[in-house]
């Protein structure tokens, strides 16, 4: 949904200018002389004053984050077995910091303890997505996980995608509930009206594709990797 600008700048000081530069995304210019390319709410890429870039991708590890981050930066982020790298092979995290020339100058991060825990995670979800069958294809009811359940105006669940523990007690408790569906088929861009006819059709493999790109998005770029 497209967001106005006043939304994109809500609870933020200290602007000079900003203007759209995509759909969603605004050129920032702070009084500090900092600039900034904000998707949503996150300031996904910012130039400092000593030619230093701080990359961001606020948990949202999808490819409209990375398409901005790659078009408004030096930095050439590619995606291989659902991890994100810099271009020289380098781990990327939420706050790394680049040169101009997109390389990693803050510290790296040891690309085989984090991929272990990555493949160790996505062995979970599948696991979990395995839950959704015919005979198991739960739809919302006020018994949901509370986290899961509410939403905000434009039908974003409102722990924000910030708090994310909810969403590993599932996996650990095997919890499958109507409330996770319904926000995995939303994200991926289906209607309501859409994911009822999903639901009268028994379309499981949907289901499962959406849930599983759903928990990787919000769960993996949430790894301890420090």
């Amino acid at each position: 949904m497209k967001k106005r600008k006043g939304e994109l700048l809500s609870n933020t000081s200290n602007v000079k200018n900003s203007k759209f530069v995509a759909n969603n995304t605004l050129r920032i210019e702070y009084e500090n002389g900092n600039i900034s390319f904000r998707l949503h709410e996150t300031d996904i890429v910012t130039f400092l004053n000593d030619n230093k870039i701080i990359l961001n991708s606020g948990t949202w590890k999808t490819h409209t984050t990375k398409e901005r981050i790659n078009r408004f930066s030096p930095a050439n982020v590619y995606q291989k077995n659902g991890i994100w790298y810099l271009s020289d092979n380098k781990l990327f995290y939420d706050g790394c910091i680049i040169n101009a020339k997109g390389e990693l100058i803050s510290k790296p991060l040891k690309n085989e303890i984090y991929e272990n825990k990555v493949a160790k995670l996505k062995k979970q979800i599948s696991k979990y997505c395995n839950l959704i069958t015919k005979d198991n294809l739960p739809l919302p009811s006020s018994g949901d996980c509370w986290f899961c359940a509410l939403h905000d105006k434009d039908n974003i669940p409102m722990d924000g995608n910030k708090n994310n523990d909810h969403l590993l007690s599932h996996l650990k408790e095997n919890y499958l509930h109507g409330s996770i569906l319904i926000n995995a088929m939303r994200e991926t861009g289906y209607s309501d009206t859409g994911i009822g006819f999903h639901y009268q059709i028994k379309s499981i493999n949907t289901f499962k594709r959406t849930v599983r790109k759903y928990l990787q998005n919000r769960l993996i770029s949430n790894i301890a990797i420090k």
